[in-house]
């Protein structure tokens, strides 16, 4: 085991053939199981309704790779070899079921039989107790690990770092982490040097939480009545341990999109301090804010909106410091899919959205760099840079203090740091509510109103209503509660309503646009923008029906599929999570196989059907318990209380829902399918449109169809003329070597008339033309160096890596690079040296050989 991907799968294969059932990665946006925090930051967060005994869990043990986004440290990011914002967390977890002695043995025998660590590496720290709270020390874990073979010398007792909680009350209890020992010549020398100081020989990759006690208001603390396990290791800091390396951006989960740093942007990461921070936050901020992309995350100025639109401008400024010119974020992007869109398929089904909104917020934040940087070169006519306009630079034009500091000390001025400071306590005290997230500010308005909001929105799409309560966020957004609302909140997998409110008052006019739905049980808050509303004021609150009835069609719809999926594959086809929108439906369900072309043809068939025969859709609230012996289906992770809305369609089906729907199934028009993969092991998703949308996808379908059949017989007449070279409007191919070395073909090529992109597709065509081959090609664009190593898959087995090759060249043009052993690029700045290089590419290859 040595790569990050055989990490992911040998620990998922592991702790399945140890009886765990594996969930899914949930969603990055965690309204659905815990709306207080804005990401999710931990592999047991999805899991908090089963910690919690909310809900009871599908399985007495669990294991998942969880996607997580932590911001705490993201000023940090870049400036050491460890801080990430964007990591997954392998987690291993017991409801009731395994304790403290299953937990240690099976992470012991995972470490050293797995992943095959030395023993006398590994260290283990334990909680040393808090006589304050009657907890002694974690004996029991402490006699567990002696017992497994680590030494009493090399188990640590800590303090409340080893204790884990919930919250100021809730589920808590002792921890105990796993580090590994990476050397003397990593530490900080001093005779004390042990897990938990601050240098970094010692690594701590793996948690074990022992959930055993309660924590209450009053301070004190009882026993659970079920003992749970909730496990963590960190998937990246494992692969630093198995990869040797000392910076997890070495390891190889990295180098793709290091390589491509080092191809566009022509420098190399060692080039300077600068450079290397720079290839760190681009490595880091690009993968997360392409996963936040795909989440539907949009850039903005509140929550995690803030989130994704500071790490989108953090990237850009940074790679404008080594010389990337904006728009180059979509490039990124899809390196970034390309590599983890196998693992993640959201990621290459919302590609050309997550373009979009990477690129979009690009050129707003360039330009907002120039008019920074201009008003930057005003103040250095003086000799200081003032904490004003030190907090200007970056509260308007998003620079980062340590941007301002450079070049100020470029120029030599003074900076007021103390000043800044000043500034920014005082912003950050005006918006504590916006720091706990919009989500908890929303939360506490509506708390605080002191009313609940009565929905009509299943009724009608418009209302007279009052504003009962208001609250400004920032100019121009305001926070409602009101007395009755015609607005769908989002939840149950539906979107929330868009629309809008206007002013009842005469003359008044004014309206506002409907931003945020925030949904709390059976009560809401909404987020405006706009201006001219007060507290107490008689408004006309207003559905788009243009948005709501095409949600309505599509959730409907999800009703129908759900029924034909256990028709043609079996009751296990269970719905497993949704998204209703008024552009398209998804609908994840269990079954372990694609779909073939034939099951998805006729589960369409039999939408449509149902569609086509006009059954009436009912709705009716009824006791729990009452539903349930009707037959009605509940769905896992949905929470409910003692009267349950229904929502029955005649003759195909009866699930509680408390979405919105059409009133018969013939308003849905029609249904095709447009997509159909896999979300995880079991784990399938659907995505399809209704009504217009449907009838315009079958229409292209046909196009498609005739199209094809045209293309087929134009092939058929066509019996002469197959193209060849592009009479110089291709690329212009100099081979510089070419050798055949132990049945391997060697070429290597100086390449004119492309860019790095352009380069790497010729490397291809060389490859393919002369297989089984190693090619290494080079070219110079607008001054820079780029260069491609591609070799055979096969070469990889003799123990040839492009990575070494493409470095050992682009070290002689100034540069470096990165990638993997099969393909990788590199960066440069001295194009006269390039046929230098070349040929020292083509020296080791051939040695190698």
């Amino acid at each position: 085991m040595r790569t990050t991907a055989e990490l992911r799968e040998s620990y998922l294969s592991y702790f399945q053939s140890k009886g765990h059932v594996l969930r899914p990665s949930s969603s990055l946006v965690p309204e659905a199981y815990d709306p207080s925090v804005l990401l999710t930051t931990a592999g047991m967060q999805p899991l908090k309704p089963f910690f919690l005994g909310l809900e009871a869990p599908p399985a007495p043990r669990l294991t998942s790779v969880q996607k997580c986004f932590r911001t705490t440290d993201i000023d940090e990011v870049g400036a050491t070899a460890r801080h990430l914002t964007f990591f997954e967390m392998l987690g291993n977890f017991s409801f009731g079921d395994y304790f403290k002695d299953g937990a240690i043995d099976l992470a012991w025998e995972f470490v050293t039989g797995q992943m095959k660590l030395d023993p006398a590496k590994l260290w283990a720290t334990v909680y040393r107790g808090n006589p304050e709270l009657s907890i002694g020390a974690d004996e029991v874990a402490i006699a567990a690990w002696q017992r497994v073979g680590i030494p009493p010398e090399r188990i640590k007792r800590l303090g409340e770092d080893n204790f884990w909680k919930a919250g100021p009350t809730g589920p808590c209890g002792p921890c105990s982490e796993i580090y590994y020992d990476r050397g003397p010549e990593r530490g900080c020398g001093k005779p004390d040097c042990a897990p938990g100081g601050d240098c970094d020989r010692f690594l701590e990759f793996w948690n074990l939480v022992f959930m055993e006690l309660e924590q209450h208001a009053d301070g004190s603390v009882t026993p659970l009545p079920r003992q749970n396990i909730d496990t963590g290791l960190g998937l990246e800091r494992g692969a630093v341990i198995l990869q040797d390396v000392y910076s997890v951006f070495e390891i190889d989960s990295f180098q793709e999109i290091l390589g491509w740093v080092a191809g566009a942007s022509g420098t190399s990461y060692d080039d300077s301090e600068a450079a290397t921070k720079a290839y760190r936050v681009l490595a880091d901020h690009g993968r997360g804010m392409v996963f936040l992309a795909a989440e539907g995350v949009k850039p903005g100025n509140l929550g995690r909106s803030y989130i994704l639109r500071r790490v989108i401008r953090r990237a850009v400024q940074h790679g404008s410091r080594i010389g990337l010119e904006a728009p180059f974020l979509a490039r990124l992007a899809d390196v970034v899919i390309e590599q983890m869109g196998g693992v993640y398929p959201e990621l290459k089904e919302h590609a050309k959205e997550i373009e979009a909104v990477l690129t979009a917020e690009e050129e707003r934040f360039s330009q907002t760099l120039e008019r920074g940087m201009r008003l930057f070169e005003e103040l250095a006519k003086g000799k200081e840079v003032s904490g004003e306009d030190a907090f200007k630079l970056h509260d308007t034009y998003g620079f980062p203090l340590e941007l301002t500091r450079e070049l100020a000390r470029e120029r030599g001025m003074a900076l007021d740091e103390d000043g800044f400071a000043k500034r920014m306590d005082e912003q950050r005290e005006r918006s504590r509510a916006g720091a706990r997230g919009e989500d908890m500010r929303a939360a506490e308005f509506s708390s605080e109103a002191g009313f609940k909001t009565e929905f009509v929105g299943y009724e009608k799409t418009e209302a007279l209503t009052q504003i009962g309560a208001l609250e400004e966020v920032a100019e121009g957004l305001f926070l409602v509660k009101l007395r009755e609302s015609p607005f769908y909140p989002e939840g149950g997998g539906q979107i929330g309503d868009q629309g809008f409110i206007e002013s009842e008052e005469a003359g008044a006019g004014a309206r506002a646009e409907l931003e945020q739905t925030f949904r709390f049980e059976d009560d809401q808050a909404l987020l405006f923008r706009g201006e001219g509303f007060k507290a107490g004021e008689r408004v006309r609150a207003v559905v788009l029906w243009n948005e709501r009835f095409p949600t309505e069609a599509n959730h409907t719809a999800t009703h129908l599929l759900h029924k034909a999926l256990q028709q043609v594959l079996g009751e296990h086809a269970r719905q497993a999570g949704s998204a209703v929108r008024p552009d398209k439906l998804r609908f994840d369900f269990s079954h372990p196989n694609a779909l073939t072309a034939a099951e998805r043809e006729e589960v369409e068939r039999l939408v449509n059907e149902d569609i086509f025969a006009n059954h009436p859709v009912h709705t009716f609230v009824t006791p729990i318990d009452e539903a349930r012996e009707l037959g009605a289906m509940a769905l896992f992770g949905e929470k409910y209380g003692d009267m349950v809305r229904v929502v029955e369609v005649k003759d195909v089906s009866r699930e509680l829902c408390g979405g919105t729907h059409v009133r018969s199934t013939a308003e849905i028009g029609a249904f095709a399918i447009v997509s159909e993969g896999s979300v995880g092991s079991g784990m399938r998703r659907i995505e399809a449109v209704t009504s217009g949308a449907a009838v315009g996808l079958l229409r292209e379908r046909a196009a498609e169809a005739d199209k094809l059949r045209a293309e087929l017989e134009r092939l058929r007449k066509e019996t002469k003329k197959r193209p060849s070279e592009k009479d110089g409007a291709g690329p212009e191919i100099a081979i510089v070597r070419e050798e055949e070395r132990s049945g391997v073909k060697v070429v290597v090529a100086e390449i004119k008339g492309v860019d790095a992109e352009g380069l790497l597709a010729v490397s291809d065509q060389l490859k393919n033309k002369n297989a089984p081959a190693a090619v290494v090609v080079g070219a110079v664009d607008d001054g820079r160096v780029n260069l491609v190593c591609n070799f055979d898959k096969t070469l990889e087995e003799r123990g040839l890596d492009a990575v070494q090759i493409v470095r050992a060249a682009a070290a002689l043009v100034g540069g470096g690079g990165g990638g993997r052993a099969g393909m990788a690029r590199a960066g440069g700045k001295d194009p006269e040296k390039l046929p230098e290089a070349l040929q020292v590419a083509a020296d080791a290859i051939l040695a190698a050989l």
